[in-house]
């Protein structure tokens, strides 16, 4: 399964605000508006820089804040709309949950444009975006090494293992140390 690209998903999401924006009341019609934007904004994000799309790194953690907090402005203003259950909670608390939702979205927005990497295609961006997906699988590359190690354990047992004993528990050893400085660069 292929999965939609992130531009394409927030800028899916401004276009049903804005659609959604003619038939609520001013009130709501004027947070659908800033939902619209901000998602515009996210797509220009990821467009910026796509290595955000997916990050090992977690990088995109804002932008998927962004895209929740969106979700849930729109679900409190059709609870608002719709009023039912108001003695439970008053339209007018849902209102101003909403508003204040929205409120924080400029803030995590500006966040997620201060991780992107706009020279994520220049050699110095790349290596540094490429070190940040590493240090965030060096768990993985631990257990690789240490896998490696376990495959060969039983042949360097051996009184004469063969050369290539030596020089895969010498690979291993090396991609250990590996993980450990990028676990530690991770801090």
């Amino acid at each position: 399964m292929i999965r939609e690209p992130r531009t394409a998903v927030f800028l899916r999401h401004a276009a049903s605000a804005e659609q959604a924006a003619y038939s609520a009341p001013d009130r709501g019609a004027s947070l659908l508006g800033v939902i619209a934007k901000t998602c515009r904004a996210a797509a220009d994000v990821y467009a910026s820089d796509p290595t955000l799309d997916g990050c090992p790194a977690g990088r995109e953690r804002d932008l998927d804040l962004v895209e929740e907090l969106c979700r849930q402005i729109r679900s409190l203003i059709r609870s608002a709309v719709s009023g039912r259950g108001a003695a439970r909670w008053p339209v007018e608390d849902r209102w101003v949950e909403a508003e204040a939702l929205t409120g924080r979205l400029p803030v995590i927005l500006g966040r997620a444009r201060a991780v992107a990497r706009t020279d994520h295609d220049t050699p110095d961006g790349s290596r540094e975006i490429s070190r940040l997906w590493l240090a965030a699988a060096s768990t993985q590359i631990r257990a690789a090494g240490e896998q490696l190690q376990a495959a060969i354990r039983r042949a360097g047992r051996l009184p004469h293992p063969a050369p290539e004993v030596a020089e895969l528990a010498d690979l291993a050893e090396r991609v250990i140390e590996h993980a450990d400085k990028l676990e530690a660069d991770r801090g």
